[in-house]
C-alpha cells in the first residue's frame, strides 16, 4: 500500500513538473511573439512618420528656396509662387496647406484662406525660434490649434533668409493630428491595445484608443516611472512591460524614436489580450493535471469519467490551437500590412518575408525567393564602390556584434533587372533559441530623387540651370590649383547686361527671365565644353576660361577674343517680346587673367568686377581688362575704408555748423556738416569719403554718430537762453534711413542726450523718399510722432514730383545751391527757384535756400518770397568752439 501511495505521489509530482515546464515555455513563446509584433509595428510606424516628415521638409525647402530666389531678383512673383506651392503641396497631400509670412509674422500667402485675410504668426513659438535660427533651419512645433482650420495639428516650418542674410519670414505647413489618427486606427492591436505618439518630453499628442479628457490640448505627461526610465536609458527605442498610468492596464510596450525628429511611437499589447490563449492553456493543463490525479486515484473503477475527461481535453486543445492560429493570423496581417519590406534570413537563406518584400523585388512568391541566391537580387557593386558580398559580410558581422546596423543598399528587381536604392535596418534576433537576421527595407528612390533635387538647387541657378556662385567658387579653386601645377594661364570675366532693369520694370519679370535664358544660351555657344559659365544672380554672369597657354600676351589675346565674341553675340536682337521687332540688349564685360594659385578666388572676382565697372564707365557695351592701375585704385579705396573704420573708433570726425538765418527774426539754427581729420593726414573732403562710406556700409554708424553728437549739442544749447530755441539740421543717407531699426535709433539718441526733439531736423534727399514711398511715409510719420521735423534737401535736382511731395510729412524744402549759384545769370535757374518757392507756399511748407554767397542772390530770393537762407554770406561752417551766436 505504501509503495502504491508513493508511486501515485511520484507520478503526480512528475506530471505536475512537466505541466509547469510546458506552461513556462508556452508563456515565454507568447511573450516573444508579442515582443516581435510590437517591435515590428513600432519600427514600421516610426519609419512611416519619419518618411512623411522628410517628404514634407523637401517640399518646404523647395518653396523656401523659390521665395529666396525671387527675393534675390528684387521681388516675389506671387502668381508664379502660387503655382510652385501647388506643385509642392501635391507632393505632400498630408498637409492642410502651406503658408508664407513676412519677417513680422504677417501672413503673406496661404492656399486655403481668402486673399486679404489678416493673420499673424509672430506669437507662435516656432516663429520665434526661427528668427535667430541659421539659414536653412527647420523646426517642428508642439501640438497647436490652427487659426485657419481650427483643428489640432503640428506645424513644420523653415526660415526664409533675405539676400542680405536677415530673417525675412517663414514657410510652414500644417499637418493635422488626424493624419496620425488615420495612420493608427486601421491597425489591429487587440481589444485593449495601445498606440501613442509622444514628443521627447513625453507630452501626449495622439492616443489610440482615446481616453475622454486626455488630448493634445491637455499636454498630458502622465506616464509610468518605468516608461520614463526606459526612454531616458534607451533614447532610440526599447521593449518593456509596464502598467499604463492613464488607464491602469498592464501592457508589453515597444517604442521607437522617429528618425531625426523629437517624436516617439509607442505600441502596446495588453497582457490580458496576448496571454488570453495562455490562460486557456493554463486552465486546460491544470484540468489535465487534476484529471490525471483523479485518474490515478479512481481509474480502476471510473473508465467512463476518464473517457469523458479525455474528450474534454481534446476539445480544449482544439480551441487552444484555433486561438493560436488566430493570433498567428493577426500577426501575419500586421506583417503584410506594413508598406516597408520585411524579411527574415537564416544565414544566406530567406526564411520568410511579407507581401511588400515580394512587390519590391518583383517576385511571385516566398517559395521563389527561397530558391534564389543573393546574387539574383543584389546589385554586384554597391553605391560606395564596394563588392556587394564582401560589404554584406561586414554588415552582418556588425549586426551580430552590435545588435543592429543601418545602411543603404542597391537591389535588383527580378522581373525587369532594374537597380534601385533602399535603406535597411538589419537587426540580429533570436527565434526559438536560433540566431536570425531581420531586415526592415525601405525603397528610397523618391528620397534620392529629392536629395538630388536639393543638391541641384544648392549648386545650380534654377532659371538658367547654370552653376551658381557656390559651384563656381569650387571650380575656380580647382582651376587655380591646375594652373599652378601646369603653368597654364586662365581668365575670369564678369559680364552684366546694360539697362536690364528697364526691361524688367517695363515688360515684367517673365520677359526678363526669357532674356536671361537666351543670354545664357548665347554665352555657352561661344565657349569650349571645358569652360564654365555661371550666373551669380540678377543679370550678372561669370565666365571662367582655362588652358590659355603659358604666355601672358597670348592668354590675354585669347581671353579678349572670347570676350568680344560673347559681346557681339549678345548684341544681336532677341525674340522675347510679343511684337515682331526684336529686343536689343548689350553687355559690359570685365576680364582678369590669372596664373597664380596664391591669388584668392575672391580677389579675382573683385578684379573682374573692377574691370566691369570700367567697361560701364566707358559707355557700356565694352570689354575692359583689369590693370595694376585699377588695383592701385582698389588699394587706395581699401586704405580709405580702413582709415574710416579706425576714425570711427577714435575721434577723427568733427561736426562743423553753418548758420541758418530767417531774414525776419535772425538766427534760427544751423546745419551740422561732418568733417574728417585722419591721424597724421590733412582733412579729407566729404566728396571723397562719403561715397566710400556709402558703399562699405560705414555710413550707417557714421550717421548715428552725427545724430548723437548733434543731439548732445542741442542739450548743451538748451542751457543757454541765447541758443535754447535754435535747431540743428543733419543729413540722413538713404541706406541709413531704410534700416529697420532707424526709428528706434532716433528715439534712443533723443532719450540718451535729453535733447528737445522739436529742435532736431532731419534732411532727406529725393533718393531717400523715392525708394518705396509708402514705407518712407510711414517711417517719417513715426519719427514725426517723436517731435522731430523733416526737410527735403536738394529739391529740384532729382525726379521731383508733386505726386509724392504732397504725401510726405515735410516741414521744409531746401533749394539746392546749384540753382542759387546761377540765379542772376540763368533764366532757367531763376524760373526754377520761383517755382520751388511757389510750390512750398502752396503746400504750407517753409523754404530755405542754400549756397547764398552775395547780396544780389539774397535780393532775388527776397523778391521771390524766400525768407530763410544759408550760405557764406551769413557764415561758413565752423567747429562749435569757434561758433558764435
Amino acid at each position: 500500500m505504501l509503495r502504491l501511495v508513493a508511486g501515485v505521489v511520484l507520478m503526480n509530482a512528475f506530471v505536475y513538473l512537466l505541466v509547469g515546464a510546458a506552461l513556462y515555455q508556452s508563456h515565454l513563446q507568447y511573450e516573444r511573439q508579442t515582443t516581435l509584433s510590437t517591435q515590428n509595428l513600432a519600427q514600421t510606424l516610426a519609419l512611416s512618420v519619419s518618411g512623411t516628415i522628410k517628404k514634407i521638409d523637401v517640399s518646404l525647402y523647395a518653396v523656401t528656396h523659390q521665395v529666396e530666389a525671387q527675393m534675390a531678383r528684387g521681388q516675389v512673383d506671387w502668381p508664379d509662387l502660387h503655382d510652385w506651392v501647388q506643385r509642392q503641396h501635391q507632393l505632400s497631400p498630408e498637409l492642410d496647406g502651406m503658408r508664407i509670412t513676412d519677417a513680422q509674422g504677417n501672413l503673406q500667402y496661404a492656399e486655403d484662406i481668402r486673399p486679404n485675410a489678416r493673420l499673424n504668426m509672430a506669437d507662435r513659438p516656432f516663429f520665434k525660434q526661427l528668427i535667430n535660427a541659421p539659414r536653412g533651419a527647420m523646426v517642428i512645433s508642439e501640438p497647436l490649434v490652427s487659426r485657419i482650420t481650427h483643428t489640432w495639428g503640428m506645424v513644420l516650418a523653415r526660415r526664409i533668409t533675405a539676400p542680405d542674410g536677415q530673417f525675412a519670414g517663414v514657410v510652414s505647413g500644417f499637418l493635422p493630428l488626424d493624419y496620425f489618427r488615420s495612420l493608427f486606427l486601421p491597425l489591429d492591436i487587440g481589444p485593449h491595445g495601445l498606440i501613442t505618439l509622444r514628443d521627447t518630453q513625453l507630452h501626449l499628442w495622439i492616443r489610440i484608443p482615446e481616453i475622454e479628457g486626455v488630448g493634445p490640448n491637455a499636454g498630458n505627461t502622465a506616464v509610468s516611472q518605468s516608461t520614463a526610465d526606459m526612454v531616458r536609458q534607451h533614447p532610440e527605442g526599447a521593449t518593456y512591460e509596464t502598467v499604463v498610468k492613464l488607464d491602469g492596464v498592464r501592457r508589453r510596450m515597444a517604442f521607437r524614436r522617429v528618425e531625426g525628429q523629437p517624436l516617439y511611437i509607442f505600441v502596446g499589447e495588453a497582457t490580458q489580450d496576448y496571454l488570453a490563449g495562455w490562460y486557456r492553456e493554463l486552465e486546460v493543463s491544470l484540468a489535465l493535471a487534476f484529471g490525471f490525479t483523479l485518474i490515478t486515484l479512481g481509474a480502476a473503477n471510473n473508465s467512463y469519467r476518464r473517457r469523458r475527461n479525455e474528450l474534454a481535453t481534446i476539445e480544449q486543445l482544439r480551441r487552444s490551437k484555433e486561438d493560436a492560429e488566430r493570433s498567428g493570423t493577426r500577426f501575419r496581417t500586421l506583417y503584410n500590412a506594413t508598406g516597408d519590406a520585411v524579411w527574415l534570413r537564416d544565414g544566406d537563406h530567406i526564411i520568410d518575408c511579407n507581401a511588400a518584400a515580394l512587390r519590391m523585388l518583383g517576385a511571385d512568391s516566398v517559395e521563389q525567393l527561397r530558391q534564389l541566391t543573393q546574387r539574383d537580387y543584389w546589385a554586384p557593386v554597391q553605391a560606395n564602390g564596394r563588392d556587394a558580398f564582401e560589404f554584406g559580410r561586414e554588415l552582418v558581422e556588425t549586426a551580430f556584434k552590435d545588435g543592429s546596423v543601418r545602411f543603404e543598399w542597391l537591389f535588383k528587381r527580378l522581373d525587369n533587372g532594374l537597380v534601385f536604392p533602399t535603406e535597411i535596418s538589419l537587426n540580429a534576433l533570436e527565434l526559438d533559441g536560433h540566431p536570425i537576421l531581420q531586415l526592415l527595407v525601405r525603397d528610397i528612390t523618391a528620397r534620392k530623387a529629392a536629395e538630388e533635387q536639393i543638391r541641384h538647387l544648392a549648386y545650380f541657378d534654377p532659371l538658367t540651370n547654370l552653376p551658381n556662385r557656390r559651384l563656381l567658387m569650387d571650380r575656380l579653386q580647382q582651376a587655380l590649383a591646375a594652373s599652378a601645377a601646369s603653368g597654364e594661364m586662365g581668365a575670369l570675366m564678369i559680364l552684366d547686361l546694360d539697362n536690364f532693369k528697364v526691361l524688367n520694370d517695363t515688360q515684367g519679370h517673365a520677359v526678363g527671365d526669357r532674356l536671361l535664358l537666351a543670354v545664357a544660351q548665347r554665352i555657352q555657344s561661344c565657349l569650349r565644353p571645358r569652360d564654365t559659365v555661371s550666373r551669380l544672380g540678377g543679370d550678372e554672369y561669370v565666365v571662367m576660361l582655362e588652358s590659355l597657354g603659358t604666355d601672358r600676351a597670348s592668354a590675354e589675346a585669347q581671353a579678349k577674343g572670347y570676350a568680344e565674341q560673347i559681346r557681339n553675340a549678345l548684341d544681336q536682337p532677341y525674340s522675347i517680346l510679343d511684337e515682331e521687332v526684336g529686343h536689343h540688349s548689350t553687355a559690359s564685360i570685365g576680364v582678369t587673367v590669372f596664373a597664380d594659385h596664391a591669388v584668392e578666388s575672391s580677389i579675382l572676382l573683385k578684379q573682374a568686377d573692377v574691370a566691369l565697372y570700367q567697361a560701364k564707365a566707358a559707355g557700356r557695351n565694352a570689354v575692359r581688362f583689369f590693370s595694376p592701375a585699377m588695383q592701385e585704385a582698389i588699394n587706395a579705396r581699401s586704405a580709405m575704408e580702413a582709415a574710416l573704420r579706425h576714425s570711427l573708433q577714435g575721434d577723427g570726425f568733427r561736426l562743423f555748423y553753418q548758420p541758418q538765418v530767417n531774414l525776419d527774426t535772425g538766427l534760427i539754427g544751423a546745419e551740422a556738416l561732418i568733417r574728417w581729420f585722419p591721424e597724421q593726414h590733412q582733412a579729407v573732403s566729404p566728396a571723397q569719403f562719403i561715397p566710400v562710406a556709402e558703399d562699405s556700409g560705414l555710413i550707417i554708424p557714421l550717421g548715428y554718430w552725427v545724430m548723437q553728437t548733434a543731439c548732445r549739442q542741442l542739450r548743451l544749447w538748451a542751457n543757454d537762453a541765447r541758443t535754447r530755441d535754435l535747431k540743428i539740421a543733419i543729413n540722413v543717407s538713404a541706406r541709413q534711413f531704410h534700416q529697420p531699426d532707424y526709428v528706434e535709433r532716433v528715439r534712443e539718441a533723443l532719450q540718451e542726450s535729453g535733447a528737445n526733439p522739436a529742435r532736431l531736423q532731419l534732411e532727406l534727399t529725393e533718393s531717400v523718399v523715392l525708394e518705396n514711398v509708402d514705407e518712407v511715409v510711414e517711417r517719417m510719420q513715426q519719427i514725426r510722432a517723436l517731435g522731430v521735423t523733416f526737410s527735403l534737401d536738394d529739391f529740384g535736382t532729382g525726379f521731383s514730383s508733386l505726386s509724392y511731395l504732397k504725401r510726405l510729412p515735410l516741414d521744409q524744402i531746401k533749394i539746392d545751391q546749384s540753382f542759387v549759384r546761377d540765379v542772376m545769370t540763368s533764366a532757367n535757374d531763376a524760373a526754377i527757384v520761383r517755382a520751388i518757392v511757389a510750390i512750398a507756399q502752396s503746400l504750407g511748407l517753409q523754404v530755405i535756400a542754400e549756397g547764398v554767397e552775395n547780396q544780389a542772390q539774397l535780393d532775388f530770393l527776397t523778391e521771390t518770397g524766400c525768407r530763410v537762407c544759408q550760405g557764406y554770406l551769413f557764415g561758413r561752417p565752423e567747429p562749435i568752439e569757434d561758433w558764435t551766436v
